[in-house]
């Protein structure tokens, strides 16, 4: 097989973090650049905030600067540079503002080339569509000034991507394509609604029945962008067998090759750079756990197991349902048993939200005001303690009255909370707060903060950040300090939360339903696979409440033995065994692209 003198890889995702797709092309890009060189370009929307951040612009030269010149006139801007990752690829930054006008135009050609049925799509079905259009166009433009026979390859990445790949074929381009799939719109639509789609796969396909159930969902145009690029790619790719299944089913196509998601194991830190980066994240995180609860009842913070679950807000779709109601079942359990262990559980699922919640902040200020205070007065304690030592006695009289009585009046402050429960929500929610189903679930799991609960609840509806004001950890620094990742899904086409939180030396649970589970299920210990396939959602709540009960409960040294266990499984799912099937699918576009010809 020929390999490609050019790889483009076009995504809606490349300089601009949207979801999971984000984080496997800046994990990927080390590997295209290691195996193309100069020769890998990665293709995305220009969002000037974001690439303001992420990337770092330089003209552009040669053809290529005649290619994006050649395109302003028709109101296509491309900017042109490095992706600031590692290995710094080259990124092409499309501007499509220009373009907007001609969303009507594009929407009849697609329907009378490839059936894409766009014509009641919302904005967000537009932007991507009219960004993509303009990424075909760009890419047609770039074979054009090349050679006859050169061996040009684009993989575009999900519907979002998909007008670029037509309207390559619709200009009957040189260059060669491999679409992606990551997660099949119905899939993922119908099983939002609570649709059995793990069985709706294994019937028979119905092309006018799933076009049905798009319209019904409102994903149309969508699902027939989907559908259209699955049919006209050169190559179709999807990231796990479960997927395949489905693409199969909803799409019509079964995929060429599976390319599932990787990590660099070597690039995450070792266990026992891991272990002493989490004892210096969890001092960090205790106090924020103080400043959280401290002022409304003590909570050992030497005594608790700490467990998160993160993603999108997909809450029947990630099992934060099933989480939610094994937590409720978990604190009944461990009340009624009166154990002195407590539980705080992190649900970081990014929502609208305001602001930080006023009286987080407010409790987070009193207890730095106090760490500071006290931060001042050590100098003064160590010299009265060596001072007194030094004179042949003991110190006796460390602070001075009216130092104490400082402190106690502080310590009055900080205690005047005491009766009430600390909040649900970390932040000022966007809209209120009863209508949000995680708040709505805590309540009816009976999750609420009391002192008696064993169970404490932490939801953080915003993006981890050094920065946040709050807990001010990155998302890896955050999750190192928890001793399990629970990702309880009940779709989930691969599943990187998992295999990212076993690499960073944490326990992680994912199901059978997600392509990872699928994949680690059987392999060891440390990554536990939750058996929710044609189970009820009975069923696998009490597994789930199982699990985090024999958690909670391990010693601490098997709990430490199955963290290096998880860590060694992760190395399964490392690029060096995945990017081979990247680098298949490519070249066995050309050859099909040939064929074609």
């Amino acid at each position: 097989m020929s390999k490609p003198s050019y790889l483009f890889e076009v995504s809606y995702e490349v300089c601009n973090k949207v979801g999971g797709i984000y984080s496997l092309l800046r994990s990927k890009s080390h590997h295209m650049t290691d195996q193309y060189g100069e020769s890998y370009f990665a293709i995305g929307p220009y969002v000037k905030e974001k690439a303001d951040l992420e990337f770092q612009e330089r003209p552009p030269s040669g053809k290529l600067s005649e290619v994006i010149d050649g395109l302003v006139p028709d109101g296509i801007k491309c900017h042109y540079g490095r992706w600031m990752t590692e290995s710094r690829p080259n990124a092409i930054l499309i501007d499509y503002s220009g373009y907007r006008s001609r969303a009507n135009d594009i929407k009849k050609e697609l329907w009378e080339f490839a059936e894409v049925d766009s014509l009641f799509a919302d904005e967000w079905f537009n932007d991507p569509l009219i960004w993509s259009t303009t990424a075909g166009i760009l890419l047609d433009r770039i074979a054009e000034s090349e050679e006859k026979g050169k061996n040009q390859v684009a993989q575009f990445h999900e519907w979002l991507s998909g007008g670029g790949l037509l309207k390559t074929k619709e200009l009957e381009s040189e260059i060669a394509t491999v679409f992606t799939t990551h997660a099949t719109v119905l899939g993922r639509a119908l099983a939002g609604y609570g649709e059995p789609v793990h069985e709706i796969v294994e019937a028979p396909a119905d092309k006018e029945k799933n076009l049905e159930l798009a319209r019904e969902h409102k994903v149309l145009g969508k699902h027939t962008m989907e559908l259209a690029s699955a049919k006209h790619a050169d190559v179709f790719t999807t990231v796990s067998e479960v997927t395949g299944k489905e693409a199969e089913h909803f799409l019509g196509r079964k995929p060429d090759i599976l390319v599932p998601g990787g990590i660099d194991l070597d690039k995450y830190p070792s266990m026992d750079e891991i272990t002493i980066k989490r004892r210096a994240n969890r001092r960090h995180m205790r106090n924020f756990l103080m400043a959280y609860f401290g002022r409304y009842y003590h909570i050992d913070l030497y005594n608790i197991r700490s467990m998160f679950i993160s993603g999108r807000y997909e809450f029947h779709n990630k099992g934060i349902d099933l989480f939610i109601d094994a937590l409720g079942r978990l604190n009944e359990r461990m009340k009624k048993e009166k154990t002195k262990r407590k539980v705080v559980s992190f649900l970081w699922i990014p929502s609208g939200v305001r602001g930080e919640d006023f009286q987080v902040l407010k409790n987070k200020s009193v207890y730095e005001e106090i760490k500071d205070r006290i931060d001042e007065l050590i100098p003064e304690v160590e010299e009265e303690i060596i001072h007194s030592i030094t004179e042949g006695g003991t110190p006796k009289h460390v602070f001075d009255q009216d130092i104490m009585q400082e402190l106690r009046n502080i310590g009055q402050h900080f205690a005047d909370k005491r009766g009430e429960n600390p909040p649900l929500c970390a932040f000022e929610l966007a809209y209120p707060q009863e209508q949000d189903q995680i708040i709505q679930a805590f309540r009816k799991n009976g999750l609420l903060n009391r002192e008696e609960d064993c169970v404490k609840v932490i939801y953080y509806p915003a993006y981890l950040s050094p920065t946040d004001g709050l807990i001010s950890l990155e998302y890896n620094q955050a999750t190192m300090t928890c001793d399990i990742g629970v990702f309880p899904s009940y779709y989930e086409p691969w599943g990187y939360t998992p295999l990212e939180t076993a690499a960073l030396g944490g326990l992680a649970i994912t199901t059978d339903l997600a392509g990872f589970g699928k994949f680690i299920e059987g392999k060891g210990k440390g990554i536990y696979v939750l058996k929710r396939q044609n189970r009820s959602m009975e069923d696998a709540v009490e597994d789930l409440t199982d699990k985090l009960y024999e958690v909670v409960n391990m010693p601490k040294e098997e709990l430490s033995e199955e963290k290096i266990s998880a860590r060694k499984l992760s190395a399964l799912a490392d690029w060096r065994h995945f990017i081979k099937n990247y680098y298949s699918a490519y070249e066995k576009a050309l050859t099909q692209k040939k064929k074609a010809r």
